[in-house]
């Protein structure tokens, strides 16, 4: 395997300690710390260096930029169980892109994750004076969006007691862990709320962050917008904690990401250089192509993003052509020159964008929650203009409108048992235009599918919303090599706990088994994840 095996994985977590060690042990996080280089004159001379430094480091971890750690982070996993990419890589045989879990492909979430953003949040935490609260908070955000995707992946994890004892670290239910994040986006919503009320216009965090610049009034949409996605998560599982969140985050006066401009993106900013890390691995490697999904729906509305979001094929020239998952591949050649991923060595990484709140706020409306002034369908149709918009490309005239359009069959040129055709189940059967008389499912799957368009390329988020939802509508893999522990429909749910965790911390991980509620396997339903139709 070219990329996965070219480097050694990061790991931040020594075997004698366990995960808890709170140290600088990552690559990113010890140059950051050490590396002169990485340290700029304005950060050297201001008041906050000692604890403003780990604030980018917290950023760039959510989504690694370093393609090797995003590789096995999210892109081989997350990416391409939502249905928006895979890999024509047959990476020396079964792997997780056909239910085979490989134990190493499945720790790099994790280890990314405690050795840099929880280890940021415990030292800006310890670090910050009385009145050095507001970068506690900037914290407490990054450590909400940051453990959310990593919940949100495993299930249980040690949450509440890290860094609280360095051996035996019992496991959080996912439950209490989503509890906790409201509760400290509270926190540092009510900081930051007061910080910007006694000074306004200061943006001390702006020699160091790589969102906003800096302004706290960006970052307080940004929490209520996190707050609002957290709480849609919960609508099966705690329909109550769900609709309370959702419109506390709706009313909040800080508002929400609500244009393009209030996008969170990872930019380059005070020397911190990096290369958008789906390039690298698209482009430098060719481990990574467009989805059949993505080909299916986006053809089958006729949507122009489709050449905005993919190259056009050189296997099948003049259009785009994507890869469906867990399919038999034997070698790297047999799908050379499908659709690689449009992106540039300096395209920002997405974090979350304001068409995101609007669809959020037509699913809140539709399930009859307060979601401010509007409909389900006003906020759907602002999420779909918006979306276009974020993405740089011209909405069509008649695309809202368009009540006849569904997703296309697809064809695999290579081999056709991977073919999904017309009349198939697994096509997503829904169309663009609302319909005021459609039942609350096919509002919802008009709803999701739009979103997932409009989130790419966050696999992340999209997998997280397919699992709760069912929506859109994705191919099942062709080839299941996870031994009748993944269902093939309607997917796998989650990865396995990390083999190191079980071996440095095996009382932790059966706590965390216990609360999962089944095995430890990539078929065991999250907490969240209690959809009756799905």
């Amino acid at each position: 395997m070219k990329t996965i095996f070219k480097k050694s994985r990061v790991l931040c977590m020594g075997a004698a300690l366990g995960l808890l060690a709170i140290s600088s042990c990552t690559k990113q996080f010890d140059a950051f710390n050490t590396n002169p280089n990485l340290v700029t004159k304005a950060q050297a001379g201001g008041d906050f260096q000692y604890i403003g430094g780990f604030i980018p480091v917290m950023q760039q971890n959510i989504f690694s930029p370093i393609d090797y750690v995003y590789q096995l982070q999210q892109n081989l996993n997350a990416d391409v169980y939502s249905g928006y990419m895979m890999s024509g890589d047959p990476f020396g045989g079964p792997n997780n892109t056909n239910y085979f879990m490989k134990s190493e492909w499945n720790t790099t979430t994790f280890d990314q994750a405690y050795g840099n953003i929880m280890n940021g949040w415990a030292t800006v935490k310890s670090l910050a004076r009385p009145q050095d609260q507001h970068f506690v908070a900037i914290a407490l955000i990054l450590k909400v969006e940051g453990m959310h995707r990593v919940t949100d992946v495993y299930g249980p994890l040690p949450y509440s007691k890290y860094a609280s004892n360095a051996f035996a670290i019992p496991y959080d239910s996912q439950q209490a862990i989503y509890t906790r994040f409201f509760s400290e986006l509270d926190t540092a919503v009510n900081i930051l709320t007061a910080y910007v009320k006694d000074n306004p216009g200061a943006k001390p965090l702006a020699p160091f962050d790589t969102f906003y610049g800096g302004d706290y009034k960006e970052w307080l949409k940004f929490a209520n917008s996190l707050r609002l996605r957290l709480a849609m998560r919960l609508a099966y599982a705690d329909p109550a904690t769900a609709k309370t969140q959702a419109e506390k985050a709706a009313a909040d006066p800080n508002g929400l990401l609500s244009t393009v401009a209030d996008g969170a993106y990872l930019n380059m900013v005070n020397g911190l250089s990096y290369q958008n890390p789906i390039w690298n691995i698209t482009n430098a490697y060719g481990d990574i192509d467009m989805g059949a999904p993505m080909e299916s729906i986006l053809k089958g509305y006729n949507d122009p993003r489709i050449s905005n979001y993919f190259l056009t094929s050189t296997a099948v020239p003049g259009t785009q052509k994507g890869i469906r998952n867990g399919i038999n591949i034997s070698s790297g050649s047999q799908y050379a020159g499908f659709s690689l991923i449009n992106d540039a060595a300096n395209t920002p990484i997405l974090i979350m964008v304001a068409s995101e709140s609007y669809f959020l706020k037509a699913e809140g409306a539709l399930r009859g929650w307060n979601m401010g002034s509007g409909t389900a369908q006003s906020f759907y149709n602002q999420g779909v203009a918006v979306a276009f918009q974020e993405k740089g490309v011209n909405m069509p005239a008649g695309y809202l409108s368009d009540a006849t359009s569904t997703a296309a069959p697809y064809v695999d040129p290579t081999n056709a048992t991977n073919s999904v055709g017309a009349g198939s189940p697994y096509l997503n059967n829904i169309t663009i235009a609302w319909n005021l008389g459609d039942p609350f499912e096919k509002s919802l799957q008009r709803i999701i599918t739009q979103k997932w368009i409009a989130m790419f390329p966050d696999g992340e988020e999209a997998w997280a919303e397919y699992r709760r939802t069912g929506y859109p509508k994705l191919f099942p893999v062709v080839v299941n090599n996870s031994g009748g522990t993944i269902p093939t429909i309607p997917g796998i749910r989650r990865l396995p706990f990390p083999a190191d965790e079980v071996t440095n911390n095996p009382t932790g991980v059966q706590s965390g088994i216990t609360e999962l509620g089944g095995p430890d396997n990539g078929g065991t339903k999250l907490w969240w994840d209690k959809n009756p139709n799905h």
